[in-house]
């Protein structure tokens, strides 16, 4: 997918070089041409610029897939990253305090972690979060 996904930026980012050059060379009374090749280099662009949100996505979808946790022990370490404490998460989640404890748990034993410092930076520096 990443592949096909380069070649389409790279035909699309042709394209609107190739409108751009080819605006540049019609005569200036011939505004039907004109019209029709800015509209199809604006369409290019518009498409390249989604093409590279998606390429973005995916890369960022494939990063939060090669975790090692289920759902709500992703959602719990997030939060702990953003420094919220133990009682704070179960509120957002609507779970409580001993749930989110066990959560931790299960995240400290899935990364060979003994804290929430350290499971934390090391999925920061795995990309997890």
């Amino acid at each position: 997918m990443d592949e096909l996904l380069s070649d389409l930026i790279e035909t699309l980012d042709l394209l609107i070089a190739q409108a751009e050059a080819y605006q540049r060379t019609l005569p200036g009374e011939n505004y039907p041409a004109r019209a029709a090749v800015s509209t199809l280099g604006e369409l290019a662009r518009q498409a390249a610029v989604q093409a590279r949100d998606l390429e973005e996505s995916d890369t960022t979808e494939d990063a939060q897939q090669a975790h090692p946790f289920t759902q709500r022990e992703h959602e719990v370490l997030q939060l702990t990253a953003r420094g919220l404490t133990n009682k704070q998460i179960a509120y957002r989640l609507h779970l409580s305090e001993r749930t989110v404890q066990y959560h931790l748990r299960s995240v400290f034993n899935k990364t060979g972690t003994n804290s929430r410092t350290e499971a934390v930076a090391l999925a920061l520096q795995k990309g997890w979060i």
